[in-house]
């Protein structure tokens, strides 16, 4: 690992704590929260894209031009983040329902990706651990303060799953790293836990 490797891997997020419950019993507070917030950060800058794009056809006006191609641009990358936050939280919330929230204490920070993706193990797996791809839901690139402690876990490993984080109440959509050298203990798994992980939307990988 480089030095520059080292230095994103030690990035934690100064989210404040959050205002609900991070205990394990409201994953539905944490999941309306982190809704709300994607809509806040929506709509925080979706209304500017979108003037600086339609004042063009409106006003008539050809030296707008180049403010309003920022503002397509701006309108259609400000859309895209709303869909993909909103969709990871829903992830989220569909694993919760489906499955009971259990403490998973140490949490290894395995390393990152730029593409804001965490690389994380839980350190009282049986065997040989594996590495988890995480996707924090409303898209930060940072690790979660306190996360080495432990999560809030659901799911069933060798499909994935979601946690909440102690203080800070962010969500992560876990999935495995390497989902076919996982084949095994899927097809092993049973029609039980196998039909259980259809349910929550983790029996297929999920787009990264």
């Amino acid at each position: 690992m480089t030095e520059r490797d080292r230095r994103r891997d030690d990035l934690v997020s100064d989210t404040p704590p959050a205002p609900y419950a991070t205990d394990g019993t409201d994953f539905g507070g944490a999941v309306r929260y982190h809704y709300g917030v994607a809509l806040k950060k929506f709509l925080k800058f979706f209304p500017v894209f979108l003037l600086l794009w339609v004042q063009l056809f409106v006003l008539h006006l050809d030296y707008l031009l180049p403010v309003a191609i920022v503002g397509m641009f701006g309108t259609v990358w400000t859309l895209f983040l709303l869909a993909d936050r909103l969709s990871l939280t829903r992830k989220c919330s569909k694993v919760f329902r489906t499955y009971p929230l259990e403490f998973r204490t140490p949490v290894e920070k395995y390393g990152m990706e730029s593409t804001h993706t965490l690389f994380l193990r839980f350190g009282d797996q049986g065997g040989t651990p594996f590495t988890l791809r995480a996707k924090h839901a409303l898209g930060r690139g940072r690790w979660p303060a306190g996360i080495t402690d432990g999560v809030w876990f659901a799911g069933d490993e060798p499909f994935g799953g979601a946690v909440i984080v102690p203080g800070s109440g962010e969500l992560l959509f876990l999935q495995p790293r390497d989902w076919a050298a996982r084949d095994e203990d899927r097809d092993s798994a049973g029609p039980e836990r196998t039909e259980k992980a259809g349910r929550a939307g983790i029996k297929r990988p999920a787009r990264r």
